[in-house]
């Protein structure tokens, strides 16, 4: 699914470097019958903040015909909330225009990159950076 989404940009969607892996807190998937349609995941690195990681959707399930990066992004906001996270950040490259305007749509900040927590796992290839206060129920 990856390889595809990559094949959409001329800028690469990976920086090619080995990946110094972390374990994400929470990982998941989106199918349409046994088809990966799109994933996200997120890290919690702190008692309060946590990172968006890995938000990929095919492009022929994206937007509000399927919903499937909205069904992702809610239940990363559901689990974060019974985690008693208070706010996610997120870093992603600024040829991805389309989703600047789903994160904003979902409240998402755009922030400078000295805005960012120190111990936020950066990915060298993102230059657009985000935060989302969540409402704590």
């Amino acid at each position: 699914m990856i390889n595809e989404i990559s094949n959409e940009f001329l800028v690469p969607i990976s920086s090619g470097r080995k990946s110094t892996s972390v374990l994400l807190d929470k990982y998941w998937v989106a199918f349409n019958g046994s088809e990966i349609v799109g994933t996200v995941g997120i890290l919690k690195t702190d008692s309060n903040f946590s990172v968006l990681k890995n938000m990929f959707v095919k492009k022929k399930y994206r937007g509000k015909d399927f919903g499937t990066a909205q069904l992702l992004l809610n239940s990363v906001f559901d689990w974060s909330i019974e985690e008693g996270i208070s706010r996610i950040y997120l870093g992603t490259m600024d040829q991805f225009k389309a989703a600047h305007k789903f994160y904003e749509k979902n409240e998402f900040q755009k922030i400078g990159k000295s805005k960012l927590p120190l111990n936020f796992i950066k990915n060298p290839i993102d230059d657009v950076f985000y935060k989302k206060d969540l409402n704590m129920r």
